[in-house]
C-alpha cells in the first residue's frame, strides 16, 4: 500500500452534505471512490436526510458521521436554512477533529465548500474544491436565478472566490474546465474526477427469468433510475410512453418533481407507467439486469451544454442494458449514438426507444460489448479513484515541502 512520501496512512476530511453510503437509494459517489484510495483513510460529514426523499437515515458505514439537520421543504427559505444549520454543525465537527491532511469541500451548493476552505486556513491544510453542479450558472439556466440579480452576483463573486483559493479543483466532466479557465483559474488546477461505477459490483449471476418474476418485470421494459428533479426530463419519458403503449416504463426513484409527473400520468391514461421508490444501490444490479434498455433524460439547459457525467448512465452500461437519452450535446465527451445504444435530441426518446426495442441481436451484443470496453477503461470507480488519489497526494505533497 502506497501510504505517501510519509509512511504513514493519510487523512481526508469531505464535507458534502449530500453524500449518501451505498445502502441509500441516491448519489453515491463519495462513498465509492474514497473507499478505493490506498494510503487514504476518508471521513464524510454528510446531512443525515437523504437528499432525494428528504427523509431521515442511520449507517453504519465508518466512512461516514452523520450530522443532524431539519427537513428541507420545497421553498428556497426551509433549503437556505438547512444548508445553513449543516455548515454551521459541519464546521464546529471539523475544527474538533484531529490529523487532517487535507480537506474536500463539495458542491452544488457552495457553503460546504466555504465552511471546507475556512477549516483549511485555521488547521493550515491544503484545500481540494470539487464541482459537481456548476453554481449559479445552473440556477440561471433552470429559471431559478436572474442574471445579474444581486444573488446571481454574489454568488459569482464566491464561485471566483473560492476556486481562485482551492489548491486543486476536481471536476466531474471534461468540458467544465474551460469555464473556470474563464475566471482566471489555470488549467493546471483543474482536474476530471468522473463519474461511473465498477463492473464488479453488478455482476449477476440468478437467472434473467427468475430476475424479471423477482422484481416483477413484464414484457419490454424501459427503466429509469434516478433522482426525479425538475431538470431530469421527466415529462419526455411520459411522452415517449404516450406514444409507445407496447413499451413499459419504469421509473425509480424520488425527488421533488415525482408527485407531478405521476399525476400528469394519470391524467394521460397511460397503463404502461409504473413508478416505484428509491432502492439501496447495492440491490439496483438485479433490478437493471431484469431491463431491457436504460432511459437517460434531461430538461435542455444550456448549462448541460458544458458538459455531463450522469451516475444513472454508467449502472445501465454496467448492467450490460442498451442506452436512450435526450442528451445529445451534453454527453458528446462520454457517449456517441449508435455506441452502446440511442442518444438524440430532446424529444427523441419515444423513437430511439423503439429502436433498441428492434434492434438485431448482433447490434445489441456490439453495444453490449463496446459497454464494457469502457467501464473497464474510462468509466469505472477504480480509475477515477486513482486520479483523486493523484490529486490528493499532489497537494499535500506541495504544502509538505512549504518551508
Amino acid at each position: 500500500m502506497n501510504m505517501g512520501r510519509s509512511g504513514r496512512t493519510k487523512h481526508v476530511l469531505v464535507i458534502n452534505q449530500f453524500a449518501l453510503p451505498r445502502d441509500q437509494g441516491g448519489g453515491t459517489r463519495h462513498a465509492d471512490l474514497f473507499n478505493r484510495i490506498p494510503g487514504w483513510r476518508a471521513l464524510i460529514l454528510a446531512g443525515d436526510r437523504n437528499h432525494y426523499t428528504r427523509e431521515r437515515f442511520a449507517t453504519t458505514n465508518p466512512l461516514f458521521r452523520l450530522v443532524s439537520i431539519p427537513r428541507a421543504g420545497a421553498g428556497a427559505v426551509s433549503r437556505l436554512r438547512s444548508w445553513i444549520w449543516y455548515v454551521m454543525k459541519a464546521g464546529a465537527m471539523s475544527l474538533r477533529i484531529d490529523g487532517i491532511d487535507v480537506i474536500v469541500g463539495s458542491s452544488p451548493h457552495l457553503l460546504a465548500p466555504v465552511v471546507g476552505r475556512f477549516v483549511a486556513t485555521v488547521k493550515r491544510v491544503p484545500f481540494v474544491l470539487e464541482i459537481r453542479d456548476l453554481w449559479p450558472e445552473s440556477l440561471v439556466s433552470a429559471g431559478v436565478l436572474r442574471e445579474s440579480s444581486p444573488l446571481h452576483r454574489a454568488l459569482a463573486v464566491l464561485e471566483r472566490w473560492l476556486a481562485i483559493r482551492a489548491d486543486a479543483i476536481i471536476v466531474v466532466t471534461p468540458g467544465w474546465d474551460r469555464h473556470f479557465s474563464e475566471l482566471g483559474v489555470p488549467g493546471e488546477k483543474i482536474h476530471v474526477v468522473g463519474n461511473g461505477t465498477e463492473l464488479s459490483d453488478f455482476q449477476v449471476t440468478i437467472p434473467r427469468a427468475e430476475l424479471r418474476r423477482k422484481h416483477s418485470i413484464q414484457g419490454f421494459t424501459a427503466v429509469f433510475a434516478g433522482a426525479h428533479g425538475p431538470k431530469d426530463g421527466l415529462e419526455y419519458i411520459i411522452d415517449a410512453a404516450d406514444k409507445c403503449p407496447e413499451i413499459n416504463f419504469l421509473l425509480i426513484g424520488s425527488g421533488p418533481a415525482k408527485a407531478e409527473i405521476m399525476a400528469k400520468a394519470r391524467r394521460m391514461g397511460l397503463n404502461n407507467v409504473q413508478f416505484r421508490d428509491p432502492i439501496p444501490k447495492y440491490d439496483l444490479p438485479e433490478l437493471l439486469a431484469a431491463c431491457d434498455v436504460g432511459v437517460h433524460s434531461v430538461t435542455p439547459l444550456s448549462v448541460f451544454d458544458h458538459g455531463m457525467s450522469p451516475n444513472k448512465l454508467f449502472d445501465y452500461l454496467a448492467a450490460g442494458i442498451p442506452i436512450v437519452s435526450n442528451a445529445r450535446t451534453p454527453l458528446r465527451a462520454v457517449l456517441e449514438d449508435d455506441q452502446c445504444g440511442r442518444i438524440g435530441d430532446a424529444g427523441s426518446l419515444a423513437s430511439n426507444i423503439r429502436a433498441v426495442a428492434e434492434a438485431d441481436d448482433a447490434t445489441l451484443s456490439r453495444w453490449r460489448a463496446e459497454a464494457r470496453c469502457l467501464m473497464e477503461t474510462t468509466f469505472s470507480r477504480a480509475a477515477a479513484a486513482t486520479v483523486l488519489k493523484e490529486v490528493l497526494n499532489t497537494v499535500t505533497n506541495r504544502a509538505s515541502a512549504k518551508p
